[in-house]
């Protein structure tokens, strides 16, 4: 049976959080805790401020239940805070007491991060999502709520000593964004496709062009930098449909224009890939060894889906122009 999360919700502070507007900008994860009590549920929050939700996280942390001690490679730390941080956003819920929630957010480093701690005090929330376990307890888990629907995706169920939910929610967000990104690089393909094909018109028109103001020593009644300026601020379909329709000067420099748009929104794709890579012959290729230069600023999974709607929207636009 499908279970859809609240519209809103309600954290330590008072503030009123919009689940549906959280979910359509980032991964949104929900992780409740089992009880204040539980000695188990906390360990997961630490362990994932080890794998980079934090900005200065621990060197290792060490599992209090068999005294094992955990570390992260140095080398893919920073892919784990871009799932974690950039990628997606937690709404944590437990049961009962607001003092007691609060220690444990503060107990967990988690009062100088941005995620709401949400108090569910007679269970109204945790029913509604069929997490009650009992009358002071909520089922342990992590899961992930949609965008636009808010249902539930279950990532992680139950939790134990030594057994947190973590590696199965890096696997999820790792998953998560390789499909984004693997959708993304396809748009990137079939725009490299294109870029010939939009470049030998835009020539072809340009000399047309020159042709023809030295034939008839024709007068530009506007600047082309003034015109380029002009077309930057018009919609693409505008400019394909209407501008370049006017006559052949404009249409020069509207294909000018749709080249510069092209190839920008190309970047801005390909500069957000991590998980994989386009080769020279222009294939998609999974990147052998994940590495993040930390003074790059990557795009969030949803960013680079917006990115890729945009690439694939322009993707049509100058398909219709080349074929014409």
């Amino acid at each position: 049976m499908s279970v859809i999360f609240p519209e809103t919700v309600t954290d330590l502070d008072g503030q009123t959080f919009n689940v549906g507007e959280l979910a359509s900008r980032h991964v949104l994860i929900f992780i409740t805790l089992k009880a204040t009590w539980c000695p188990v549920c906390p360990q997961l929050l630490l362990i994932l401020n080890l794998h980079g939700l934090q900005d200065n996280p621990p060197e290792e942390f060490r599992d209090p239940f068999d005294d094992s001690i955990m570390k992260v490679d140095p080398k893919i730390l920073p892919f784990y805070r871009l799932l974690l941080k950039k990628d997606a956003y937690f709404i944590i819920m437990c049961p009962k007491r607001q003092n007691q929630v609060r220690q444990i957010q503060k107990a967990c480093n988690f009062t100088n991060l941005p995620y709401p701690f949400v108090v569910d005090e007679d269970l109204t929330l945790a029913s509604s999502i069929n997490l009650r376990m009992s009358e002071n307890e909520m089922w342990p888990c992590i899961g992930h709520i949609q965008p636009e629907t808010r249902l539930i995706r279950p990532i992680s169920s139950g939790r134990g000593p030594t057994f947190y939910g973590h590696n199965h929610l890096l696997t999820f967000l790792r998953d998560y964004r390789a499909q984004a990104e693997k959708k993304a690089v396809e748009y990137v393909i079939k725009a490299n496709e294109l870029v010939p094909l939009l470049k030998n018109l835009t020539e072809r028109q340009q000399n047309q062009q020159e042709s023809q103001e030295s034939q008839t020593q024709q007068k530009k009644l506007l600047p082309v930098e003034l015109l380029s300026q002009i077309f930057e601020y018009l919609d693409s379909i505008e400019i394909s449909k209407t501008v370049m329709s006017i006559c052949q000067h404009w249409r020069a420099i509207g294909l000018e224009v749709m080249m510069a748009r092209l190839r920008k929104e190309i970047n801005g794709v390909s500069d957000s890939l991590v998980i994989y890579c386009i080769s020279m012959a222009n294939e998609i290729n999974e990147v052998e060894e994940i590495k993040i230069n930390p003074d790059k600023k990557i795009a969030s999974v949803c960013d680079l889906n917006q990115r890729a709607e945009r690439l694939c929207k322009m993707v049509e636009i100058v398909k219709h122009i080349v074929i014409k």
